[in-house]
């Protein structure tokens, strides 16, 4: 019939009665069942734990500023100074991931890499769109959306590899402070 278990003739047979049952697991706060040895015949106990503190789940605030506000300090003061998002944009978009990399948490280092051309590509069009509203109006838009694409395309491949760049030193310098501590750099530190 459709839906039912199909029977085993293992389960007809009941549970078997030759093993001995297991005895329950009790947790640290149950209180023992045998009497304890003397304080002076139990084993120490180990100390604390040396883990770091886990980082806390989020974006932290100044990755954020880093990562974006130096990209648009940078392409405001160039709107400011002329027409178009030029080097200043590219050096603070440049220097801002740079920073956010190295700000970052571990778990953070992955969305440093993968935001950095988005937010130069936002950045870029934002600026330039908002100075000149005017400009884009139409037919425009699409080629000016085009035109900031093109642009911006030499920031976002600087970005990404300065990003990677500072990641992999960050991580060289960790495994060479794990070697130094004493722990394998091949294998985790739970396992």
């Amino acid at each position: 019939m459709a839906g039912q278990r199909a029977r085993t003739p293992y389960q007809d047979a009941g549970p078997r009665t030759e093993d001995p049952a297991l005895p329950a697991q009790r947790s640290r706060a149950a209180a023992p069942a045998e009497p304890t040895a003397p304080p002076a015949a139990r084993p120490p106990r180990p100390a604390a734990s040396r883990r770091r503190p886990q980082a806390r789940r989020g974006v932290r605030l100044p990755v954020l500023l880093t990562a974006v506000g130096l990209p648009v300090l940078g392409g405001v003061a160039d709107e400011l100074g002329g027409p178009g998002v030029g080097v200043l944009f590219a050096v603070g978009a440049v220097g801002g991931t740079g920073a956010a990399a190295a700000l970052c948490s571990r778990a953070g280092r992955w969305w440093v890499v993968t935001a950095a051309p988005l937010v130069v590509l936002l950045g870029a069009a934002g600026i330039e769109y908002l100075a000149n509203r005017d400009a884009y109006q139409g037919k425009q838009l699409g080629t000016g959306a085009l035109r900031w694409v093109v642009g911006a395309f030499p920031v976002m491949a600087a970005t990404v590899g300065v990003a990677l760049l500072v990641v992999a030193v960050r991580i060289a310098l960790d495994r060479r402070r794990l070697r130094r501590a004493g722990t394998p750099a091949g294998r985790s530190r739970r396992g």
